[in-house]
């Protein structure tokens, strides 16, 4: 019998329990996990869990439908976009602060986790300047609560369904609630931003303000981004976002002045179709956090599509920063030697790899492009040849930006 992937496990289920016609006359469904599990023996948790845009099954991508918990183990399916759009380019400028003196367990240069974020980012100042006035961490984990809300004409009565808050800062004031994530995503669900806003606008009953936050390390830049409710799913404010980096004393670098290795080539793997790098790197702390990583697992962290994630798959693959094992993809040495060094030395041995490739080299260059090179990477067609190229400049632009 053949795999039945996540789409198709979605169809089945739209098409047992008759879903389209019940959602048109009504405007919702609700749908047990159990009921879900029983159409193709699915784990329900992975069937719902849909953190971004990008990751809802084709079959309510089409229709414009969306899935949330309601209760543990009950989801509501309604037509309506309960995620909320990030712009990639950070508003404002990007304020350099000093290395944070006689902390020892912490390199600002080499964060790997979103705990390690928060905690640089409480001990270097950058809260003082966000929140305007001294914080404590308050409110960081899981808990359960009730919600009250609508999206568009659909209203959720949320009962016992898990919250999640990365880190809350309590001032005198306010309690400031932050949502942490390592790399850029460009959009997000709702569920990560409004329901901690809601429970704790609940719980302090005024007592407070309550105030949330987007937090990306990109790269190595800490960008906070407010989050506002607006009666509706809210928005991002990025007109009051704020960004912040550490200053890190290093010799100039520049791409252009990479040599070219003609022994690099290995055309074993095909040459690269995945244009954001900064979603590359981020993989690569991922996999120095996990043993092993599957595309399923990887795709939970990305806002890209599953065809999307074998090219990046792919990508790493060709940098010989990971190899893969039984579908699972694990650091190579030199992944390993690579993901240890301080940010900047890191960019710095990636581009080494990246602009010492023959076909990288002489884009990076204006040069011409031996024909030879295309064929060795079984690039035969102009479109092929294309979307090659796009992603090459999408690499320079993205190293010649740092």
């Amino acid at each position: 019998m053949a795999k039945v992937n996540f789409h198709q496990a979605w169809d089945n289920i739209f098409e047992r329990y008759n879903l389209l016609d019940r959602i048109k006359e009504h405007g919702f469904v609700d749908i047990s996990a159990d009921d879900i599990k029983a159409v193709d023996n699915k784990e329900p948790r992975n069937l719902t869990k849909i953190d971004f845009r990008e990751k809802l099954p084709n079959i309510m991508k089409r229709e414009g439908l969306s899935i949330l918990a309601v209760k543990n183990g009950l989801y509501k399916i309604a037509k309506n976009d309960p995620f909320i759009d990030v712009k990639e380019e950070i508003s404002g400028e990007i304020i350099e602060l000093e290395v944070p003196q006689n902390i020892l367990t912490i390199d600002p240069f080499n964060i790997k986790s979103e705990s390690g974020a928060l905690d640089i980012a409480a001990i270097s100042g950058m809260y003082d300047a966000l929140f305007g006035e001294k914080s404590q961490l308050s409110v960081r984990g899981r808990l359960r609560g009730s919600l009250h809300f609508k999206v568009g004409d659909t209203a959720y009565d949320i009962e016992g369904v898990q919250i999640e808050v990365d880190g809350g800062y309590e001032t005198k004031n306010a309690l400031h609630l932050i949502e942490a994530k390592i790399g850029y995503t460009n959009n997000i669900n709702i569920r990560q931003l409004l329901y901690p806003q809601l429970y704790w606008h609940d719980q302090l009953q005024g007592k407070k303000e309550i105030k949330s936050y987007l937090f990306y390390l990109q790269d190595d830049i800490f960008r906070f981004i407010p989050y506002c409710y607006d009666g509706a799913i809210g928005y991002l404010d990025h007109s009051k976002e704020r960004a912040f980096r550490f200053k890190e004393l290093r010799a100039p670098f520049s791409i252009y002045s990479v040599a070219v290795d003609p022994t690099s080539i290995d055309s074993s793997v095909p040459f690269p179709q995945a244009d954001r790098f900064e979603t590359i790197h981020t993989m690569l702390i991922l996999l120095s956090q996990n043993s092993c990583l599957t595309k399923e697992e990887f795709s939970s962290y990305f806002d890209i599509v599953e065809r999307q994630i074998h090219y990046y798959f792919s990508a790493l693959k060709w940098l010989k920063l990971a190899k893969d094992e039984n579908d699972c993809l694990l650091l190579t040495k030199r992944g390993e030697e690579i993901v240890t060094l301080p940010f900047k030395s890191r960019i710095e041995a990636l581009a080494e790899i990246v602009f010492g490739d023959p076909i990288f080299h002489a884009v990076l260059h204006d040069q011409a492009i031996e024909p030879f090179l295309f064929y060795l990477y079984n690039m035969h067609s102009e479109s092929t040849i294309k979307r090659r190229l796009r992603t090459i400049r999408s690499w320079i632009k993205y190293f010649d930006n740092l």
